[in-house]
């Protein structure tokens, strides 16, 4: 995450009223109307923040999405053990004249499937915990 969306995340988290206005979000974080516009772009077309309008008024309220984290936190740690295939393809083409290095992203490798493999449990468990 860019520096930026971390601040536009973290405001709109601190805030008692968990939204602000585009103009709010540049007032308080000091900024470019520029800046802030492509932040908030990109962070909706990540899905990570919404807006809505009240009634009689024209100006977009912008809020956290984190009705579906399980979901979403799902989806990230699934992108980040992809890298398990990445990396025995990187280690299947290396000559290997660093065996230390190639055995360090083995090792790197093999926790990646381990916390794959693990995951499940943990929402699971956390879900049972909740009732």
């Amino acid at each position: 995450m860019q520096p930026l969306m971390g601040r536009i995340f973290g405001l709109l988290m601190v805030l008692d009223e968990a939204e602000a206005t585009f103009e709010e979000i540049v007032d308080y974080l000091s900024v470019s109307k520029s800046a802030v516009s492509n932040a908030l772009n990109f962070m909706q077309a990540q899905n990570k923040v919404r807006y809505k309008t009240k009634p009689g008024k024209r100006k977009r309220y912008f809020y956290l999405k984190i009705d579906d984290w399980e979901n979403d936190m799902q989806q990230q740690i699934e992108e980040i053990t992809k890298g398990a295939h990445f990396l025995n393809e990187v280690i299947a083409a290396r000559k290997n004249e660093k065996p230390e290095f190639t055995r360090q992203l083995q090792e790197l490798c093999e926790f990646l499937e381990y916390v794959k493999t693990k995951i499940p449990n943990l929402f699971e468990g956390f879900r049972k915990q909740k009732r």
